[in-house]
């Protein structure tokens, strides 16, 4: 039986006039969302655009009325199958960085848009145990599930235990360093691993034949460049690994101490806790901050989705 969330994509990619899917790209897709439990999106459809070169993008970009400097009434919900082949021919360098960064917004937002919804399911649990009541057996199931997503381990699977962790991990990026990092790990989007590999953030797969080997890997060293199905999967698995892996655990303690003290989250200040995403270290979140404040990527912060079509 399928999940609500895999009939929500058959719905928006079957109803998409722009594009036809063969069956098996649609189940892929499938596949990169099924672990999801958030509630559909409420907004228009979401657009799954497999245009190949930046002038087929920039028509479809104009039809819908999407430009980074007019983003009063949201950001359409678009999903890239994969970046334009000549984007790297963009010329001069400030038009490639903001196609760029225009493609990768609304996947950005979509895939928080999930994280943010799962939390608030996270924060009604709470609300439930910290009033006393026992959560219901349907609701116990979406905790493990999302428990099991987040690599949540309890042993005395207490669900209170499992609420408090959770809320830790479960949570949006800003935009802003989302960009940030795409930016930087992809070359602009022009890079080897995010043309041929979908890839923005090179993350790395110990699965032999799964990823592109590195041309410049060590003799001897067995890892690749994780390879994905499409440009919004990749970016969806980013975010789960900041979210889970244990490098990361800097910036999620300086997320939640901004949540406790009721403050927005900073792009820049959440960069303090990715100094071992890199073997660069602290020039690395430095790197990050000093391109964030260079292309203003703070603009985006207060990015959010389009609710009407």
């Amino acid at each position: 039986m399928l999940t609500d969330t895999e009939k929500w994509m058959i719905i928006n990619i079957v109803s998409n006039k722009f594009l036809v899917l063969p069956l098996l790209l649609l189940c892929l897709f499938l596949v990169s969302c099924k672990d999801s439990v958030a509630p559909v999106y409420p907004g228009p459809v979401v657009k799954v655009l497999n245009n190949t070169v930046v002038g087929e993008l920039e028509a479809e970009y104009h039809r819908r009325s999407y430009q980074l400097d007019k983003l009063e009434n949201g950001v359409p919900p678009l999903i890239l199958q994969t970046l334009p082949k000549d984007l790297q021919q963009l010329s001069p360098q400030n038009d490639k960085k903001r196609f760029f960064l225009k493609s990768i917004l609304p996947m950005i937002l979509l895939a928080n848009e999930e994280i943010r919804q799962e939390r608030e399911q996270v924060k009604d649990f709470k609300r439930l145990l910290d009033q006393g009541q026992p959560l219901e057996d349907h609701q116990l199931q979406i905790l493990s599930t999302l428990a099991a997503r987040y690599e949540v381990k309890n042993a005395s699977k207490d669900p209170s235990a499992i609420v408090d962790a959770l809320l830790i991990r479960v949570d949006i990026i800003p935009p802003e360093l989302a960009m940030a990092q795409a930016a930087n790990e992809s070359a602009w989007g022009t890079s080897r691993f995010s043309q041929l590999a979908n890839n923005l953030f090179g993350e790395w797969t110990f699965s032999p034949g799964t990823g592109l080997v590195p041309m410049d890997r060590p003799e001897g060293a067995t890892y690749e460049v994780r390879r994905f199905e499409s440009i919004y999967a990749s970016i969806r698995s980013y975010l789960r690994n900041l979210n889970t892996h244990t490098a990361y655990s800097e910036l999620r303690q300086l997320r939640a101490e901004a949540r406790a003290a009721a403050q927005p989250l900073s792009g820049i200040k959440l960069a303090e806790g990715l100094f071992r995403y890199s073997i660069r270290g602290e020039d690395y979140v430095r790197d990050l901050q000093l391109l964030i404040r260079q292309n203003r990527l703070n603009r985006f912060s207060s990015a959010s989705l389009r609710l009407r079509s």
